[in-house]
């Protein structure tokens, strides 16, 4: 079997075609059986920066035929023709690397944040109660987020927690100056939302006002920051009297327009607004930015600064990618032992059973053994199978994929009752 990826991220494709993959949360369910029936099963992973197809496969080239395809259908409207140039693939021990990679926070626009980690699992839990995903599938997903945990604890990635909201609330900072004073409007109430919302504490915001889909997690988010709610039907209008506008919510269709946007600024003339839009599909229409008096921060801009400071902490990425190799290797190490281990325990049974058979023809016909010459002929022939057996283990350990053929079939393994090897597993 061989891993196999296929995606597309904020770093290589444009937003409009990133947008148009992305899966939310309502509908996994069901774009993970059109995956089963399209391609025979997997785990998407759909972040606010990426979506991606894992599976694993026996013909690589069907398989990632397959991948690009499936991704091709997501878009409910039909994408443009060069949308097949955007999406990436990786095949066999790239796709962990990455994996490994995506769930330390290295791929992340806040470099070593840690909300992937959840997505990451959310992802592979999906998948386990869709019945899409491979058994040898979920072990590399499970083994990702273990060594996940060890980067951040080890390499200092995630020492200062840095996340998406508080990367776009430092860059509202930075356009607008202090925060304190300004009126804010939060639109999502969910993990990110929350985020944003103590992130805009901590930069002196005072005067904020939550309105979510969710009008319970709106009451309790307003509940915990003091602040007031407002019903989402009700953004529209009251766009006027706010300064700063941060919307993250898991919409798929847009929640504020460039004309409700243009209509707030008509009745404001000499007020600035600063907008900043972490919903993945974009929750405010983008052409918001090109209104006079307007600020748009989206993705795409906080990706361009987390690159321009990514060097800031490349100490840190440093050690990580280390921690990344070294739990790629253990993966394949254990992937390695899980698939040859039933194999080298069917060549040792086979081959006791044949120094047992030579022992039993060869000593059968004499009368007496003593004790001392019957264990020195066990010692003997025990020592003997070991040696035989000790290059044929060695190179079913190894890294050559063919090991586990190779060694079936020069010892006649093939052939043994099917019901014996998967006693073996």
């Amino acid at each position: 079997m061989n891993f196999i990826l296929a995606g597309l991220n904020i770093d290589r494709s444009p937003v409009e075609y990133l947008e148009a993959v992305t899966v939310p949360k309502s509908s996994l369910k069901e774009h993970l059986d059109r995956l089963a029936t399209h391609a025979g099963g997997g785990i998407i992973l759909s972040t606010c920066n990426r979506t991606e197809v894992y599976a694993v496969v026996d013909d690589v080239e069907v398989g990632i035929r397959q991948l690009k395809e499936f991704i091709g259908t997501i878009p409910d409207s039909a994408p443009a023709s060069d949308f097949d140039d955007h999406i990436y693939t990786l095949t066999g021990d790239d796709v962990a690397t990455h994996l490994f990679s995506v769930t330390s926070g290295l791929h992340s626009v806040a470099l070593g944040e840690s909300q992937i980690l959840g997505q990451v699992t959310r992802a592979l839990q999906a998948a386990g109660e869709a019945g899409t995903v491979e058994p040898v599938l979920s072990r590399m997903f499970h083994a990702a987020l273990r060594n996940s945990r060890r980067v951040r604890k080890e390499s200092g990635l995630g020492r200062n927690r840095i996340s998406i909201s508080s990367l776009g609330v430092q860059e509202l900072q930075n356009v607008a100056g202090d925060l304190k004073g300004l009126s804010v409007l939060l639109i999502g109430a969910g993990e990110t939302g929350k985020l944003t919302a103590r992130a805009l504490r901590r930069y002196g915001a005072d005067d904020i006002v939550v309105t979510s889909r969710s009008m319970n997690r709106g009451s309790i988010l307003a509940e915990e920051l003091g602040s007031p709610q407002i019903p989402f039907e009700q953004i529209s209008n009251s766009l006027s009297a706010i300064d700063v506008v941060i919307s993250c919510t898991a919409a798929t269709d847009q929640v504020i327009s460039a004309e409700a946007i243009r209509a707030a600024m008509a009745t404001r003339p000499d007020r600035p607004m600063y907008i900043l839009d972490v919903g993945m599909p974009r929750d405010v229409d983008p052409d918001s930015g090109d209104i006079d008096r307007v600020t748009l921060i989206s993705l795409s801009e906080l990706q361009a600064k987390s690159t321009q400071h990514q060097g800031l902490r490349e100490d840190a990425a440093s050690k990580a990618r280390v921690l990344i190799e070294d739990g790629v290797r253990r993966f394949q190490e254990r992937l390695t032992g899980l698939e040859s281990e039933p194999v080298i325990r069917t060549l040792g049974a086979r081959i006791e059973e044949m120094r047992r058979e030579e022992v039993q023809q060869t000593l059968g016909g004499i009368d007496e053994l003593t004790d001392e010459q019957s264990v020195a002929v066990e010692k003997m022939t025990r020592s003997l199978v070991r040696r035989i057996l000790a290059d044929p283990i060695s190179f079913l350990r190894s890294d050559e994929t063919s090991a586990v053929e190779a060694v079936q079939r020069v010892f006649g393994l093939d052939n043994d009752d099917e019901e014996d090897g998967e006693e073996a597993e």
